[in-house]
Parts: structure tokens; sequence; C-alpha cells
């Protein structure tokens, strides 16, 4: 059985209502007010439910006759009580001599799989709507659609733009000679049914970011919320209570003042003011040549039939949209920020275990405990920010210097690392040995000469294996005096002005032998002599 049209089934719920109201014995006029139809409908409904066998006359009281069950009882809903006759669809009208010539080339659109929208846009008549479609169903050209149950969203004014993607067809690249997707992105707001829609060949994070930047400028003003699916470019993981933001569309959001609604996996109904524009809007490229593709001349067309769309009364409030929005929604947007958004690069990026992560050919460091975890980076022209798990762990003033490629906060830092750019254990240790000594590699690391002062510092500091420090300290206070601060002066202040630490003997020997000099693995030379004792006194 062919499932009923809304329209039909609005009809057979009445015409069943009537009929049990009969068998229940409620009067005529109760049942004109309890189903809104005229009273000469309800009297036509008693008769055919008479004639079908659906009620039986049971008697009079008063001036009302009373009816009781007949003998076929009432079919299971939906099945209709009656056959169903629109006597206005299945009469010829004026319209139908004009629309007969086109018959043909109706028909041929209608085999190729246009829709009868596409057809009644690009029909080169004028004629009402409701006539084509008649007409369509009188010629049997075409099958009523199933009704459907649509949950019913209400927005104020300035409330939400609901956000769809939707695919149109495949092309081929003419220069590479690829097949390539083409797709449409369809902004709705939801108050005022407006309507904006961009033809785009990528899906990316800045090809959508961009898109909706167009949008809000064209709109002139932020929605309070924006309604979308669970995309990897709004959310990094879906999830029907709490979805996990895409951090860098929450930057994005952020700067524009609006809020993220990602609707649970699959719950389309929900945003359902868009979803039915999808299938719209490749019914409206039914009449586009795609083997002339190019990018602006999709957009146009696209274009030119919003601006119809826009224009035309739209089925819920009966009013053109883009009426309702310039009088009622356009002053409820907020205002767009005073400058336009910088476009950010965001990449994923896997953390080494030496706790650096790669971005653009350059290294940042991170807890080197995350190695192995997936990282987000989101960069502008300056800095870039690193999220782990959606939290924000650093960051970074992007690396400029072709010749730097690291980039590592102190906190990160081995011990080792630390001292390679920190100079105070150099002066601590100078300190130590003297005041002038400390002053005088103050001054050579002010020079800001890298290694070549890292080495003589160190060529100073080893000094005090082989002078006092107090000699070391007086000869720094003069090559100071002397405006010589080199280490080579130095030395050869310290060879006039100081004698050498002489070393102490690893082996103690005592006064009455010979100090050694074969090295700590020599001898003694009493030994010896003992050895030699017993050898000659013997007989």
């Amino acid at each position: 059985m062919k499932k009923p049209s809304k329209k039909e089934l609005e009809r057979i719920t009445v015409d069943r209502k009537i009929v049990e109201g009969l068998i229940s014995s409620r009067s005529l006029t109760s049942l004109t007010k309890s189903t809104g139809k005229g009273k000469g409908y309800v009297i036509k409904i008693r008769d055919l439910s008479i004639e079908y066998g659906y009620v039986e006359f049971a008697s009079v009281e008063g001036k009302s006759k009373l009816f009781m069950a007949g003998a076929k009882p009432i079919p299971p809903f939906p099945e209709a009580l009656f056959p169903l006759h629109d006597g206005r669809s299945e009469r010829p009208a004026e319209t139908d001599k004009v629309l007969e010539p086109k018959r043909l080339w109706v028909k041929e659109r209608l085999e190729l799989g246009w829709s009868p929208q596409t057809i009644f846009e690009e029909l080169p008549l004028a004629v009402p709507r409701s006539n084509f479609y008649r007409y369509l169903h009188r010629q049997n050209l075409m099958s009523a659609s199933p009704s459907k149950n649509i949950i019913e969203l209400i927005h104020q004014p300035g409330e939400c733009l609901q956000v769809d993607w939707g695919k149109l067809f495949d092309v081929v690249d003419r220069k590479t000679g690829k097949k390539k997707t083409i797709w449409i992105f369809i902004g709705v707001l939801g108050h005022s049914r407006f309507e904006m829609a961009r033809v785009v060949e990528s899906l990316d994070y800045g090809t959508t970011i961009e898109i909706l930047i167009s949008m809000l400028e064209e709109l002139g003003g932020v929605p309070r919320k924006l309604t979308s699916d669970n995309p990897k470019v709004f959310v990094r993981k879906a999830s029907e209570y709490e979805p996990l933001i895409n951090p860098a569309f929450e930057r994005f959001a952020s700067a524009y003042g609006f809020t993220v609604e990602a609707l649970p996996p699959a719950a389309p109904e929900k945003k359902g003011k868009v979803e039915r524009m999808v299938p719209m809007k490749r019914r409206l490229f039914e009449s586009y040549s795609i083997d002339d593709y190019t990018l602006e001349s999709a957009q146009a067309h696209v274009n030119r039939k919003l601006q119809i769309a826009n224009e035309r009364k739209h089925g819920t409030h009966l009013q053109r949209p883009i009426d309702v929005f310039l009088n009622t929604e356009a002053d409820k947007l907020k205002p767009l920020p005073p400058l336009r958004y910088e476009l950010e690069t965001i990449v994923s990026a896997t953390v080494r275990a030496d706790g650096y992560l790669r971005f653009e050919n350059k290294f940042y460091r991170v807890d080197p405990r995350l190695k192995k975890q997936e990282a987000l980076v989101i960069a502008n022209s300056s800095q870039l920010s690193i999220y782990v798990s959606g939290r924000l762990l650093e960051v970074y003033d992007k690396i400029t210097d072709k010749f730097e490629t690291k980039a590592c906060k102190d906190h990160y830092k081995e011990s080792w690392e630390k001292t390679l750019n920190d100079h105070g254990h150099y002066l601590n240790r100078a300190g130590q040995m003297g005041v002038h000594v400390e002053k005088f590699i103050n001054i050579v690391l002010a020079r800001g000469e890298g290694f070549v002062d890292t080495r003589v510092v160190w060529g100073l500091l080893t000094l005090n294996k082989k002078y006092e420090n107090v000699d070391i300290d007086r000869a720094c206070q003069s090559a100071l005096e002397l405006s010589q601060v080199n280490l080579t002066t130095v030395r050869q202040l310290l060879n006039l002005m100081a004698k050498p630490i002489r070393k102490k003997s690893d082996v103690e020997v005592s006064s009455t032998e010979t100090k050694a000099t074969g090295g700590k693995f020599a001898r003694s030379m009493s030994e010896y002599k003992n050895h030699l004792k017993i050898v000659y006194s013997k007989p």
C-alpha cells in the first residue's frame, strides 16, 4: 500500500474522527466544532459511512438521529475509510493548454533526474506553481513524495546561524587530468531563513574559516550561536553530551563572540533548517553545465538562484526572508570585530622523545613526558600555541631567523642546557677566586662573542691549578689597569709576579730513603737493599 501524503493523512484523520464521533452518538454540531470542518462536510462523511457500512441508524432522540457501529469494522490507521479523490487536481485547468506543448520537454528533464522545482524555475512559460504541479500529477509524470516528521526549531532574531556542507558533483581538473569533488557550504539564519552559499573545492580549515568570515561580513554582524555537525575543522572529538571543540575554531569563535553548538552524532534533524537546503542546492545545479565548470561560474549560478529564494515567500513564516532579515534580524546581530580575523595555520605534530615537536621545519619544546602523544599546533604570523588533549601547554614566539631551528623555555631545559646561556655559575666561581677575577670575567662575557668568550673564561678559571687565587686576582687587577682584558696578558703577569704551586708526591718516603722516580708502581729502594743483604749473607 502506498504511503499517504501529508494532506491525505490529514483528511484520513478527520474522516476517522467524524465516523468515531457518530458511533459514540455525538451531534453534527459538536463534530463540526471539534474537527474544524463545515457542517456540509460532516453530513457528507455521515452519508458515506452509512453507505460503506461503518455506521448504522439506531434511533431518534428528539430532533437528533442516533447511530451505532455498522457491520463493517473501521480499518486500522492510516488506511483510508473512503476512496481519496482530489476533484481540483483531477479537473483540467486552463494552463494545461499552455503546458501541453512543453510536455515532452518536461518529461525528458524528469527522466534526467531534474526535480519538479528546477523544471518549474527553468520553464520558459509563466504559469502558477500549483497549476504546474497539478498538471504533473494529472499526466502521471511524478509521484507524491512521502511525508516526514520534522522537529520544530524556533529561533529568536539573531540567535542562530546553521551551517552544513554538501557534495555537488565531480569534475576532471583540466590541468592535472585528475578527478576532484566540488562542494557547497551553506548557511541559514534560524529566524529569517535568509540563505547564503559558497562553492568550494576544499574542505580544509583555512577554506572553512574564510567562508565563515565572508558570510559574517555579508550579514554585517555575528549571531549568538553557530550550529553545525562534527567535522574535524570544528570538533576534535564528537560526543552526545560534551564534544571536544577544535581549539583553533574555538579561538575563532572567541574572536567573533559566538557560541559553538556541535550537535550529537547522527542528529541532522536538529539543524533541519540548513539540512533540507543541501538537496535543494544540488537541485539548483541540475540546470548547470558541469562540462563548462569554473569556480566563478558555479558561484555566480548559485548566487542568482539564492537571490530568487531569498526574495520568495517562505513556506513557514509566509514572508520574504530578505525582508524579515532586514526588518527584524539584522539589528539583533552582534557587531563585527574592528579588525578582520587573521587566519591561523593548524597542524598536528607528534611529540618526540626529547620533548620537541616540529612545525614548519622548526622545533619547539614541551614536556618530554608527553612523548609520542599527538599535539595540535595553531600558529599565526607571530606566535604559535601548542595544545594536547584540548589543553593549552605553551605559547612560543614564532622562529623567524633562518639560522635558528629550536626554541625551548627555561623550565624545560636540563641542568647542563641552562649553563650554556646562564653565566651566573661562571661569576660565582670567579668571585671565589677574587673580586678582580670576577670583574675580569664579567667584562669578557659582556662582549657577547659566544663560544670564543667561554674558552677565555675557562682558561682563566683553570689557572688556579697552577697558581694561587691571590696571585691570579692580583694579575687580573694589573691587566684591568692596563686595559688588557685577555688571557695572554694575565698569563704573562703571572709568570713575572707569581711562583707556580709545587705538587706533593703521591708516595711518602722517609728522610733516609731515596725518592722514587719511577712512578707510583715502582718499588722502594729499601726493598732491593734488604733483598741484596739476604742474598749475600747466605754461606
